[in-house]
C-alpha cells in the first residue's frame, strides 16, 4: 500500500490522503469510490469492521467514511473501538448510511466535532464537498506536523550549538582568569594602582562573561523539563529557596496562604528561585529587606503574588525587565546578567501560564503569575 501511494505522489508531485471506506456491501463499495475519487486521494476498502481496524492501525489512514448497518460488527462499534485506540483517535469518521433513530441516539455517544453522517441515497455534490473539506483539513495538519518536527529539530540545533558555544568559551576564560591571577601574584604588592585596578575589572569581566555564559544555557534548557508532575507545596519550597541563597542578616520572607500544586518538581524550582533570588539581589536595603509571598484562587486557577520592599521597578520598564540579557542597572553597579526574569517568564508561557508585573505598586515591586489550580 505504501508503494502504491509513494508512486502516486511521485506521479502527481504532492502529498496523497488515504480514504478507508468500509461497507459489507461491493456494490456500495463502488458506488461511493467512483463519487470520491481523485488524483490526490488513494481509496482503500474494506468490507467489514474488523477489516477497517485492521486498516486504519497499519495505514496513514486521512479519513474513513463507514457503514453503520454491518454484520460482525456494526460501524458504532468500530467507531468506538477508534476512538479508544490512540493510534486511530484521531482520524475524523464520517457515517455513511440511512440514519434511523436509533443510531442517531448511538451517535451522541461520541464527542462533538469527531464524527460526521452521510445519509443515504448519498448527493453527489454533498459528499464531494463533504470529503474536499476534510482533505484540507488533513492537509493543514501535515503541515502543521512539518512545521512542528521542523521546530523541534531547530530548537535541538540551537541547543547543541548553545552548548558547545559555551563549552568552548569557559576553557579561554579559565586561561584569563589564572593569567591575570598569575599576573597579580608576581606583581604582589608593587604594582601601580592603576594596573591593580586594571587586574581587579578584568577578573570583573571574565566573572560576568562566565556568568552570562551559564545563563545562556540556563535560558536554553529551561524548556526541557522532563520529570513527571507531583504535588509540590509552595509554601515549603519557597522557604528553602530563600535559606538556600544565604540571605543578608536581617533579610525575611513571609508567606501566606500557599496552596499545593501538581506540576514538574524541577519547573516550579526554577520559577520560584528566580523570582526570589531577583527580590534579594536587587533590594537595596537587604538588612531590612522583606519578601511576601500570597495566593488567591480566581476560577480554577492560582494567582501567585511576590512582593518586596525594595526599589521597586518603574512602569516603562514593565515589559523590558522580561527582555533576555535586559537590566535597569548598569552592569558595572550590579553583577547581574538579566536573564532570571526572562528564564521565569519562558517556564510558565511553556505551559500556556504568565507573569506580570504590577506597575500602581508603590511599595517596592510585585510580580504576579498563575498556576493552573486543582482539577
Amino acid at each position: 500500500m505504501n508503494n502504491i501511494k509513494s508512486n502516486i505522489e511521485k506521479s502527481i508531485g504532492k502529498e496523497v490522503m488515504n480514504i478507508l471506506i468500509v461497507d459489507d456491501r461491493p456494490e456500495n463499495l463502488l458506488t461511493l469510490e467512483s463519487i470520491i475519487e481523485n488524483e490526490g486521494r488513494l481509496i482503500i476498502k474494506a468490507g467489514g469492521g474488523n477489516e477497517a481496524l485492521r486498516l486504519a492501525i497499519r495505514e496513514n489512514i486521512g479519513l474513513i467514511m463507514l457503514d453503520i448497518q454491518m454484520p460482525e460488527i456494526d460501524g458504532i462499534e468500530v467507531a468506538r473501538l477508534l476512538r479508544s485506540n490512540k493510534t486511530t483517535r484521531h482520524i475524523p469518521i464520517v457515517f455513511v448510511s440511512a440514519i434511523n433513530n436509533t443510531e442517531r441516539h448511538c451517535m451522541e455517544g461520541f464527542e462533538l466535532g469527531t464524527v460526521d453522517c452521510l445519509h443515504k441515497p448519498l448527493d453527489m455534490d454533498e459528499t464531494r464537498n463533504k470529503v474536499a473539506l476534510y482533505e484540507n483539513m488533513y492537509h493543514m495538519r501535515q503541515e502543521s506536523l512539518k512545521y512542528k518536527a521542523e521546530a523541534e529539530k531547530n530548537a535541538a540545533q540551537f541547543s547543541h550549538f548553545v552548548y558547545i558555544v559555551s563549552h568552548d568559551f569557559k576553557a579561554p576564560l579559565r586561561a584569563i582568569d589564572n593569567l591575570t591571577n598569575w599576573i597579580a601574584d608576581d606583581l604582589g604588592g608593587n604594582a601601580k594602582p592603576s594596573v591593580s585596578e586594571n587586574i581587579t575589572l578584568m577578573k570583573s569581566r571574565v566573572g560576568r562573561m562566565r556568568a552570562l555564559l551559564e545563563g545562556v544555557l540556563e535560558f536554553s534548557r529551561c524548556g526541557k523539563f522532563e520529570s513527571t508532575p507531583e504535588t509540590i507545596d509552595l509554601n515549603h519550597l519557597s522557604h528553602a529557596i530563600f535559606e538556600s541563597l544565604t540571605p543578608p542578616s536581617g533579610f525575611r520572607i513571609e508567606t501566606s496562604g500557599l496552596p499545593e500544586v501538581k506540576l514538574q518538581a524541577d519547573r516550579m524550582y526554577v520559577l520560584m528561585f528566580q523570582l526570589i533570588r531577583n527580590a534579594v539581589m536587587h533590594h537595596n536595603d537587604p538588612q531590612n529587606g522583606v519578601i511576601c509571598i500570597s495566593c488567591e484562587q480566581v476560577d480554577n486557577n492560582f494567582i501567585i503574588s511576590i512582593a518586596d520592599n525594595g526599589p521597586g521597578v518603574k512602569p516603562q520598564y514593565a515589559q523590558k525587565i522580561f527582555e533576555v540579557f535586559s537590566t535597569l542597572k548598569s552592569k558595572d553597579d550590579m553583577d547581574t546578567t538579566g536573564i532570571g526574569l526572562p528564564i521565569a517568564r519562558r517556564v510558565l508561557e511553556d505551559i500556556g501560564e504568565k507573569i506580570w508585573l504590577e506597575t500602581e505598586n508603590s511599595n517596592g515591586a510585585l510580580f504576579r503569575f498563575t498556576l493552573p489550580g486543582k482539577a
